[in-house]
């Protein structure tokens, strides 16, 4: 990318969040993770770059601070503006810890954002990092063309490694940014239960995000709001991954019936 790339790519991102103003939205999230295009940059496995904008952190970090200060700029007051930043890239040679939090700290000072929501993995070179559990292998060959399945599946198990699940799994790496710095933070992990938010709200995390157990019961937080306290019915068998070609669902979920109820149910939930 040269350096009019730069400046256009840095552009569109402040278009894209004027356009989400404009349509109403209340806050803009800036996608600092999972490999994409700022994550490489950050990256010192992905970043061979040997300019003003690779090399050293502060280097690899300025297309970060640049496309969040171009959002602030943007929509001044008008939305909350965060970014997904990852902790770890979840491989050799990337992004980890102890640069990562400096980068959060880079950010921080800078003032443009609200808050940081906090993640880790790589869509292209690691994505079960950030999902944890079984790889759903077998749903995402059904993806391909039928030539291509067999191949698929004999190699997935190379890019789609199996990492243990546990509820909040991101939570001890993010206890070291809750230490280090002052700006509201986002944890998300596999987060299942009410019990497990008002942990992390103790520990001084702002908020927690939510992915899969909103897919499987969309309306979980507000049943929790109203003061029930049932864990999740998300198993996280992450068979949801592959329907992001046809419109992401819980596959679990019968269509036309609403999450969260038992096939038994002849009446609507109290």
């Amino acid at each position: 990318m040269t350096e009019a790339d730069l400046a256009r790519i840095t552009s569109d991102f402040a278009r894209a969040a004027q356009l989400a103003v404009r349509a109403n939205f209340d806050v803009v999230e800036l996608h600092f993770g999972h490999g994409y295009l700022v994550s490489a940059f950050l990256s010192p496995k992905l970043n061979r770059r040997t300019d003003s904008w690779g090399g050293s952190l502060e280097n690899r970090a300025r297309l970060a601070r640049n496309v969040a200060k171009a959002v602030r700029d943007a929509v001044g007051t008008r939305a909350a503006v965060t970014a997904k930043l990852n902790m770890a890239d979840g491989v050799p040679g990337g992004l980890w810890l102890d640069e990562s939090v400096e980068v959060a700290r880079l950010l921080e000072a800078d003032g443009a954002l609200e808050a940081l929501q906090l993640t880790g993995g790589s869509s292209f070179q690691n994505p079960m990092y950030l999902f944890r559990g079984e790889a759903p292998i077998e749903d995402m060959a059904k993806a391909f063309p039928p030539p291509l399945r067999f191949g698929f599946k004999l190699t997935a198990s190379r890019f789609l490694r199996t990492y243990p699940f546990e509820e909040a799994f991101f939570l001890p790496y993010a206890r070291q940014f809750r230490a280090a710095l002052k700006m509201p933070l986002i944890l998300l992990g596999g987060i299942n239960r009410m019990e497990t938010v008002r942990h992390a709200l103790d520990e001084g995390f702002a908020f927690v995000a939510m992915g899969r157990a909103l897919l499987r019961e969309p309306d979980l937080v507000e049943r929790w709001r109203r003061g029930e306290a049932r864990e999740a019915l998300c198993i996280h068998c992450n068979r949801c991954m592959p329907t992001i070609y046809r419109g992401t669902h819980c596959v679990l979920v019968e269509p036309g019936r609403r999450p969260g109820l038992s096939l038994a149910s002849t009446s609507p939930p109290a």
